[in-house]
């Protein structure tokens, strides 16, 4: 990729985003921190803003010209900030609004999904969960309920990330109940989805590039919020697949994130399972920017920088938004 030089941004301020309300605050002020400092180094007009609640953000009205979006999760990720920016006519980083909002819930994205033949795991669509009036809509490829006793599957709020309120339930570990009094202290809306045993994938898009995809190997039992960004033992690697898996993976991400309208950048996440095969499992549209993110690392593999990959989000913002 031909690197780029910040002159595009002459006589223009940039300013980020970050904290917010959601779960994955702590997350949002290291990302955020991360990309002022990049912006800093790079001598670019720059300085953050804090948001740190629905109300404050509504009292935006300060001048600036573009705002790179570092908040993750609602507010950030659900179209909120996104909104919010193009009534002010803001030029800002990533998806607009409409897309972000059907990517962070996770439910409608598998729906359309399925409805194109991308491949993702079956699932179970919980409304009201553990309430009396509670709906469960099953999507299902076969006859039988994923739920079964005898079958392990994942239970995760259909509107939130960095793997806050999952859990795994295997035959004799857990309970479909215990699982859902975790995922709804999240959302009231949750997805049991089939759980899908082999190698997480994740590929990020940057404009219209398909960066390298990562695989990632850890010692918990999925890749959770402590393998993610407070254990030592997390590896990643560069995904070991064949020209044609590669192929094929790489279409697959294309798909999912075009299919939902999504710009500018993102990043998907699968699972490659023991007969080889690609599950889609999510997107996301304001992925972590933080010094063990998967983003950074996976621009690395292809000798992008740090502060070029920054750079890359802001002029693709200046052409998408």
């Amino acid at each position: 990729m031909k690197e780029l030089n910040p002159t595009f941004l002459a006589n223009k301020e940039v300013v980020v985003l970050m904290g917010g309300w959601s779960a994955e605050r702590e997350i949002s002020l290291k990302s955020g921190n991360a990309v002022l400092k990049a912006l800093k180094e790079m001598n670019i007009n720059s300085r953050a803003i804090d948001l740190i609640s629905p109300e404050k953000s509504e009292l935006l009205d300060e001048h600036f010209d573009i705002a790179f979006i570092a908040l993750h999760g609602r507010g950030g990720e659900d179209g909120f900030i996104q909104e919010l920016l193009s009534k002010r006519g803001i030029l800002f980083t990533g998806s607009k609004a409409q897309a972000c909002e059907l990517a962070m819930n996770k439910i409608e994205t598998k729906k359309i999904w399925r409805d194109i033949s991308l491949p993702t795991p079956d699932f179970v669509e919980i409304i009201k969960a553990g309430q009396p009036d509670m709906q469960i809509i099953p999507h299902l490829s076969g006859t039988e309920d994923i739920t079964a006793l005898h079958k392990s599957f994942v239970v995760k709020p259909a509107n939130e990330g960095s793997s806050y309120g999952i859990s795994i339930v295997k035959p004799g570990q857990g309970s479909l109940d215990e699982a859902m009094k975790e995922a709804v202290k999240f959302d009231e809306t949750i997805l049991a989805e089939a759980y899908v045993e082999g190698v997480e994938i994740t590929v990020t898009i940057l404009g219209d590039q398909v960066l390298a995809p990562i695989s990632i190997e850890t010692e918990r039992p999925f890749y959770d919020y402590e393998a993610k960004y407070l254990s030592k033992k997390t590896n990643y690697l560069l995904a070991n697949l064949s020209p044609n898996e590669l192929n094929n993976l790489k279409e697959f991400c294309w798909h999912a994130f075009s299919s939902l309208g999504c710009e500018g950048w993102a990043r998907v996440d699968l699972i490659q399972d023991n007969q080889k095969n690609f599950q889609l499992i999510e997107i996301n549209t304001v992925p972590g920017l933080t010094e063990t993110s998967l983003v950074p690392k996976s621009a690395a593999f292809e000798g992008i920088s740090f502060n070029q990959l920054v750079l890359k989000i802001l002029h693709l913002s200046c052409a998408t938004t």
